[in-house]
C-alpha cells in the first residue's frame, strides 16, 4: 500500500523546471510506494480544521502543471489519512508559518519537525552543536562584542537566521573610521557607525546576529554535502563564475561533483545525530575553506532537497531516488515508545524541550538561555547517584527525565529528586508517565526511599500527574521565585518508596 506523503510548498516560487522542489514533486509523482498530496504554503491554516483540501499530484507531473497546483482540484483529507508531512516552503518563511505546523505535531509525522526547525533557527543553535567545527564566530547583538570580534578579524560575515539563498549574508569590514556592508547579492552600503551597522544587518529581525571570520579561500567555493539520517550521500561543490564570497546557485554558482575529506566526514559524523534526536532528519552540510585549506562547516540546512536532485542531475549516486524510498519506509515505520538512558547525542534535544518550558513560563524558576552543553554537564553531574532518561520514538527525543539527589549532605543520602519534561507533541500519550515510572525504579536500585518533585504552584497538571504515581503534596513555599516581574509559589510533593527505611551501621 502506497504512503500518502503531504507537501507543502509555494509552486510558484519555483519557476525554474529543473529546480530542487519541481524535481523533488516529479519523483514524488513517479514513485511507485507514494502517494503525493500538495498543500500550498499560504493555505496551511485551513489544517486546523477537522478537514483539509489537498490537491493529488497527477503520475506525469509537468512543469506547468506544478506551477498550476493551486488552481488544481482537490479532495478533502483528516490528519489521520496522511501517513508523513515534508514541508518545502522556501525560506524566509512567512510569520506564524511554523507556529501553525508546530501545533500539527500530535497528528502528524514530520520529516522534519516544525518545533525543532524554530528551534534551529535560533541564532545561537549552529554554534551549540557544531561549534567546534566553525571558523571562528559569534552570535551577538552587543556592539562592544561585535567590534572587538571585528578588529580582531579585520573581515567578516554577518547572517541572519530565517534566510535563504544568501539574502540575509552580509561581508563587513572597518577602513578609513567607516564600515564597509557588502550584501551576499553585491549591494554595497557604507555606515559610520557601528550602531548603525547592527540597525541595517537586523532589519526585521530582533534576534542577534551570527559572525564569522571570513575565508580568504571562500572563492575556491562552497561544498554541499548531502546527509540523510546519518547517512552520506555524495556532495558537489558550487563555485562563483566570477570570484565573487558568495558561490551558492543563486548568485550564479556553478556545480560540479566533489570528493568529501575526511575533515567533513568527522564534523557530520559529531553532530547529526543531535539534529536526528530532534526530528531533523535531511540535511545539507555546506563548507567552506578555510585559510589553511580545512574545510569548515558554514552552515547547516535542514529539510532542504536541494542537494539530492543536484548530485543525481550532476550524474552522481541517485540521492533523490534514495530519499524517496526512505520517505516510504519512515512512513511505515514502527513507532512504538523507547525508554533509555540519555546520551551525548540527545543534549540538543533535551536544552530544546527545556528551553520550551522555560519560554512559556510558570513551569521551571529558571530564565536562561539552556544549552546542550548544560545537559552535558548535567549528564556528568549525576553519574554516580542520579540519571537522565529519554523516551524517543523513531530516533526523535519526547521527553525527559531527571534523578538527582536531594542534597549533598550525607543526612539526606536516601533521598532524591525528580523531575520530568515532555515535548508538546507527545503530552497526552503516556509519554510522561513512562519516564517517571522508569525514573522511580532507577531511584529504587541506586537505594533511594524517599522522592521530591518540586512543582510551580498553579501547575494543577503536573501536580495530578505526580498524584497519580503515588507522590502527596506536604507543603507549599510561599513567594519563594520571582520571575519577569511575578512571585511564584512552588507546590512540594513526595513519595515514600519504603515505609520504614533500613537504617544501617556507618
Amino acid at each position: 500500500m502506497s504512503a500518502r506523503l503531504l507537501l507543502i510548498a509555494d509552486p510558484g516560487r519555483y519557476p525554474d523546471a529543473d529546480g530542487d522542489v519541481p524535481c523533488f514533486y516529479r519523483a514524488a509523482a513517479r514513485h511507485s510506494d507514494l502517494e503525493p498530496l500538495h498543500l500550498a504554503t499560504d493555505q496551511i491554516n485551513r489544517c486546523l480544521a477537522s478537514q483539509w483540501q489537498l490537491t493529488p499530484l497527477p503520475a506525469e507531473l509537468d512543469h506547468p502543471s506544478f506551477l498550476a497546483l493551486g488552481k488544481a482540484p482537490s479532495l478533502p483529507f483528516v490528519a489521520g489519512e496522511i501517513d508523513v508531512v515534508f514541508c518545502r516552503s522556501l525560506k524566509p518563511f512567512p510569520p506564524g508559518y511554523l507556529q501553525v505546523l508546530q501545533g500539527l505535531e500530535q497528528q502528524l509525522r514530520f520529516l522534519n519537525r516544525p518545533s525543532s526547525k524554530i528551534q534551529q533557527l535560533k541564532p545561537q543553535f549552529l554554534s551549540e552543536v557544531a561549534g567546534a567545527f566553525l571558523p571562528s564566530h559569534l552570535v551577538s547583538s552587543d556592539p562592544t562584542e561585535i567590534a572587538t570580534f571585528l578588529e580582531r578579524h579585520g573581515q567578516v560575515v554577518a547572517k541572519q537566521g530565517n534566510s535563504t539563498q544568501a539574502q540575509g549574508v552580509f561581508r563587513l569590514h572597518r577602513s578609513h573610521g567607516v564600515y564597509l556592508i557588502e550584501h551576499a547579492h553585491g549591494q554595497r552600503a557604507e555606515q559610520r557607525s557601528l550602531s548603525a551597522v547592527l540597525e541595517q544587518l537586523q532589519r526585521g529581525t530582533d534576534e542577534p546576529l551570527q559572525f564569522m571570520r571570513f575565508l580568504q579561500r571562500t572563492s575556491e567555493g562552497d561544498k554541499r554535502v548531502v546527509v540523510l539520517d546519518g547517512q552520506i550521500l555524495g556532495a558537489y561543490v558550487r563555485r562563483s563564475a566570477t570570484g565573487h564570497w558568495v558561490n551558492n546557485v543563486a548568485a550564479g554558482g556553478r556545480c560540479a561533483l566533489a570528493a568529501i575529506t575526511d575533515a567533513e566526514r568527522q564534523a557530520i559524523e559529531a553532530t547529526w545525530p543531535a539534529y536526528a534526536s530532534l526530528g531533523l532528519r535531511v540535511l545539507g552540510y555546506d563548507f567552506l575553506q578555510d585559510d589553511c585549506g580545512t574545510w569548515r562547516v558554514s552552515e547547516i540546512n535542514v529539510g532542504n532537497v536541494g542537494g539530492f536532485a543536484r548530485l543525481q542531475q550532476l550524474g552522481g549516486p541517485p540521492a533523490l531516488d534514495h530519499l524517496l524510498a526512505w520517505i516510504a519506509d519512515f512512513a511505515g515505520a514502527d513507532a512504538a515508545l523507547q525508554i533509555r538512558l540519555a546520551q551525548p547525542r540527545d543534549d540538543a534535544a533535551i536544552a530544546a524541550i527545556y528551553q520550551r518550558a522555560i519560554d512559556q513560563g510558570g513551569i521551571t524558576m529558571d530564565e536562561r538561555r539552556f544549552a546542550p552543553q548544560a545537559v552535558a554537564e548535567k549528564r556528568e553531574e549525576l553519574r554516580d547517584r542520579g540519571c537522565l532518561l529519554v523516551a524517543t520514538r523513531l530516533g526523535e527525543v519526547l521527553g525527559w527525565a531527571e534523578l538527582k539527589t536531594y542534597s549533598p549532605r550525607a543526612g539526606y543520602s536516601r533521598c532524591a529528586e525528580t523531575s520530568v519534561y515532555v515535548h508538546p507533541c507527545a503530552q497526552g500519550q503516556g509519554v510522561g508517565a513512562q519516564l517517571l515510572q522508569q525514573l522511580i525504579a532507577k531511584a529504587q536500585d541506586l537505594g533511594y526511599v524517599h522522592l521530591v518533585a518540586k512543582v510551580v504552584a498553579g501547575n494543577d497538571h503536573s501536580i495530578r500527574f505526580h498524584q497519580r504515581f503515588g507522590y502527596e503534596c506536604v507543603g507549599i513555599q510561599r513567594r519563594i521565585g520571582y520571575l519577569r516581574g511575578r512571585w511564584y509559589d512552588v507546590t512540594i510533593l513526595q513519595r515514600l518508596l519504603q515505609a520504614e527505611p533500613e537504617l544501617t551501621n556507618g
